[in-house]
């Protein structure tokens, strides 16, 4: 299998972003992205598909839409939606319809950034999924780093008496300028609801992404892009295994891009920690599979998992953790249950353990 890295959670002038489609791919070619899917709220952008290049290399550039009803109050229930290939916006007022177009249309659609914090100095809501009667989406965002900023800064507010006071602006600085200090992961929340929709018996795929905007932060004196494109791309990606190498023709390259992220052939990385290039997460029973397959268990089953460096690796069933070690490359676990298995591994990075590598399950029936 072939790896890419990529990023499916941008933001252009089109809705709320800073920048246009050539210069976020200019930004994408350096953080060492293969391929972008850009997601404006509420519009699907025609015209822009295809490889962006430049001295430094080239990067895929996909359209697809973040979905949302605007009326709603309060806001929340976002929804990616990849290769519908047409607008869904007329769609968001009902979850469900929503969902089953993308589906009728071909796409793939994830519940964005499912659980997150009120941030009231900023007016911001909590802009978490509040449907969670829907079936048949595709899978859940369960990281998205722009979140996990705003949940950081939150929860660094919420012991403060005055929120608009000088300790809370310190406060503000502090998450605002060093991110990477205060974001340790996926919230705990989003992983707990991941593991019991997979303890039902769903299938449900994970992906990881940016929320890029470009936005500029300002407080007295102080001006800062919060957070530059290149930046973000260089934190939470997601990682798919597609079956051979990009050919360059879009519309070939665009199909394998996309089913790999629907079927789950894939793994949420944290790549500001350390790049997660190379992580494998593989099965053997009664066929071989990978994450995002499924595997007929025989008398029972092999799962082995490989990091690029050492680190703390955890083997999760249904929210049990059912092997770990620390310290390894390498972990292997012969499994006698059926179920749906994913990887955690954590890694040491500016003095504390975060959270590093998230993969999609094997499935073991």
């Amino acid at each position: 299998m072939v790896e890419l890295v990529g990023n499916m959670h941008i933001h252009t002038p089109y809705s709320d972003g800073e920048k246009w489609h050539a210069q976020i791919a200019e930004d994408a070619i350096k953080a060492g992205l293969d391929f972008i899917i850009v997601t404006d709220h509420n519009v699907w952008v025609q015209g822009i598909e295809g490889y962006y290049q430049d001295e430094h290399g080239r990067v895929l550039v996909l359209s697809g839409e973040e979905v949302h009803n605007m009326r709603r109050n309060p806001q929340g229930s976002h929804f990616l939606a990849y290769g519908t290939e047409r607008e869904l916006a007329l769609c968001a007022f009902d979850p469900q319809a929503l969902i089953n177009e993308t589906n009728a249309a071909g796409g793939y659609g994830f519940l964005a950034h499912p659980y997150e914090l009120e941030l009231p100095l900023f007016s911001e809501s909590n802009l978490g999924w509040q449907d969670w009667h829907v079936q048949d989406f595709t899978g859940l965002e369960i990281w998205n780093y722009m979140s996990s900023f705003k949940n950081a800064l939150a929860r660094r507010l919420a012991g403060l008496r005055s929120k608009g006071g000088l300790w809370a602006k310190l406060r503000i600085v502090q998450v605002a300028l060093r991110p990477e200090k205060y974001i340790d992961g996926p919230e705990p929340e989003t992983l707990a609801k991941w593991d019991a929709l997979l303890a039902e018996g769903k299938r449900v795929a994970a992906v990881g992404n940016s929320d890029a905007h470009g936005t500029t932060f300002r407080l007295g004196p102080i001006e800062r892009v919060i957070y530059p494109y290149e930046f973000c791309f260089r934190a939470v990606n997601t990682h798919v295994l597609i079956p051979q190498e990009l050919t360059g023709d879009v519309t070939q390259d665009k199909r394998m891009v996309l089913q790999a992220i629907g079927r789950g052939h894939s793994w949420v990385g944290y790549d500001m920690a350390y790049p997660t290039k190379g992580f494998r997460f593989s099965g053997q029973g009664a066929n071989k599979g990978f994450m995002g397959d499924e595997i007929t268990m025989d008398v029972g089953a092999t799962l082995q998992v490989k990091t690029p460096v050492k680190a703390r690796i955890r083997l999760i069933c249904h929210g049990r953790v059912v092997a770990e070690v620390n310290k390894e490359t390498n972990l292997t676990h012969i499994p006698v249950e059926a179920g749906a298995y994913r990887v955690e591994c954590y890694l040491p990075f500016m003095d504390k353990e975060r959270g590093w590598i998230f993969s999609n399950p094997i499935y073991l029936r």
